[in-house]
């Protein structure tokens, strides 16, 4: 469990959440954007403004779920705001032996596993709680604690608005209002508008919404950064401006219906959806899009709100592992893995076209003493270029693979017979006709051994390379023979 924040309120007066005006009940649109925020920055299922003020605790807003009336002492988020100030979190509930038996963990009301709650505090009274939930344990980071906590604060700013905007209605019903009253009371209410504008352009998150029509009507600074352009009133979501492109994950254009914001009016909800945002002069970015719609209490559409995580880095390392786990790092080609990935592939061509697959094993003769006398660097210098020498020999669709030491395979699929594959062998051989280089220059006499095995239809890639690999030690024994 996890605490951060402020100091621990003093005690309350009862009932005092009414005295600001916020309906129980009866939706509140912009409580309800606050909880379907919270929940999106966290990346939970469920959220809920609540009352803890008095011994009936109540939902003033809530997301993911149906809210009922509900005793305050089995209030999960009363229990951690008795425990002290600012953001507290439980990564999972049923660990914790005092809320193993809450009728909201043990199934009685349901299986809450993972919890965190921000205070709502006012002139130093405890007024509710911000919450985020979920059914499956969750791991809580300080920056979800930071973002929980600063969407406390604009709860905070709101009900601080309407407690001054109640005080100003019954001074105006009194005939005690002065004008002096009234600009305070808009100042403060602007300045309000004004933090959720920057809390939204502080998230590291973009953040896209549209109307009720389907227009955009918001784009954070993170999106305005990424994409390039302002959100425009105009414009509808399938009409997006040309100054960006919008790509699924291999970078190919996105149909508009297939864009998540409009997917999210189509279907409700969407989650962890991968797409690309091609600006001008700038790389793909990669980023995961979840979003659901926004509704009023009679369940009509009131617009979407749509979250954008960049996952371009995340994507980048990944791609570098699985290159890392099939590629000889000496020389960049493929390893034995990956060879005998391809091999099958081959194999199996081979038995639908009847056309078999030639394997060259290569051993390069002559390479020992460039180890033992220039060293073990120069030496792989020297494999450095006996792969490229390799490379450039064989035809385009072939694929040259270092298995080992100084041990080189050729994969050439679809050959016409063994007059071919020995005329691709020719070629390698030649291309070893000159000494190999060290970086420096340094030229080595180093030699290469190459037998060549065509696949028959029962081979496995084991049965290829072992074929291959005996006919490269017959090439080498009848070497020996004819220098001897």
């Amino acid at each position: 469990m996890t605490t951060t924040g402020r100091r621990h309120p003093r005690a309350r007066p009862a009932a005092l959440v009414h005295e600001f005006g916020v309906p129980g009940p009866s939706a509140d649109p912009e409580l309800d954007g606050i909880v379907r925020l919270a929940a999106a920055v966290t990346g939970l299922r469920y959220a809920a403004v609540n009352t803890l003020d008095t011994p009936v605790k109540h939902a003033l807003a809530a997301h993911g779920f149906r809210a009922t009336a509900t005793p305050r002492d089995e209030s999960i988020g009363f229990v951690l705001a008795r425990r002290g100030a600012g953001v507290q979190t439980v990564e999972d509930l049923t660990a914790v032996p005092e809320f193993a038996g809450n009728p909201w963990v043990d199934g009685r009301r349901g299986r809450v596993r993972a919890y965190a709650s921000a205070p709502i505090v006012v002139d130093d009274v405890l007024l509710g709680a911000l919450s985020v939930f979920d059914d499956e344990p969750h791991a809580f980071t300080p920056d979800d604690c930071g973002r929980l906590d600063d969407l406390a604060a604009v709860a905070v700013s709101l009900f601080r608005a309407r407690q001054q905007a109640s005080r100003l209605a019954d001074l105006a019903a009194a005939g005690q209002l002065a004008r002096a009253d009234l600009e305070r009371a808009h100042a403060r209410l602007v300045r309000s508008t004004a933090f959720t504008s920057a809390l939204l352009d502080a998230l590291p998150v973009g953040v896209v919404a549209g109307d009720a029509e389907g227009r955009l009507s918001l784009f954070n600074r993170v999106s305005r950064e990424w994409h390039g352009v302002e959100p425009d009133p105009a414009v509808a979501v399938d009409e997006l401006p040309g100054v960006f492109r919008l790509t699924d994950a291999q970078g190919a254009a996105l149909p508009p219906d297939l864009v998540p914001l409009t997917r999210v009016y189509r279907e409700g909800r969407v989650a962890d959806v991968e797409m690309g945002i091609a600006a001008p002069g700038r790389p793909l970015r990669l980023v995961t899009a979840s979003g659901t719609t926004i509704r009023g209490d009679d369940q009509k559409v009131l617009g979407a709100l749509v979250t954008l995580v960049d996952v371009t880095a995340q994507r980048e390392l990944e791609r570098a592992l699985r290159a890392a786990a099939l590629h000889d790092p000496l020389t960049g080609l493929p390893n034995r893995s990956l060879l005998l990935d391809r091999l099958e592939q081959s194999l199996s061509a081979a038995r639908r076209a009847a056309e078999p697959a030639a394997v060259l094993y290569c051993d390069l003769d002559g390479f020992k003493p460039v180890n033992d006398v220039a060293g073990h660097a120069v030496g792989d210098e020297v494999l450095v270029d006996a792969g490229r020498r390799l490379a450039s020999a064989v035809r385009p669709g072939d694929t040259v693979a270092r298995i080992g030491g100084d041990e080189f395979v050729v994969l050439c699929p679809s050959v016409r017979g063994e007059e071919a594959a020995q005329e691709i062998a020719g070629r390698v051989a030649a291309a070893f006709g000159t000494p190999l280089h060290s970086a420096d220059g340094t030229a080595f006499d180093v030699g290469i051994s190459i037998g060549v095995a065509l696949c028959a239809p029962e081979d496995t890639p084991e049965s290829a390379l072992e074929a291959a690999d005996a006919a490269m030690y017959r090439v080498k024994a009848a070497g020996r023979l004819s220098r001897g």
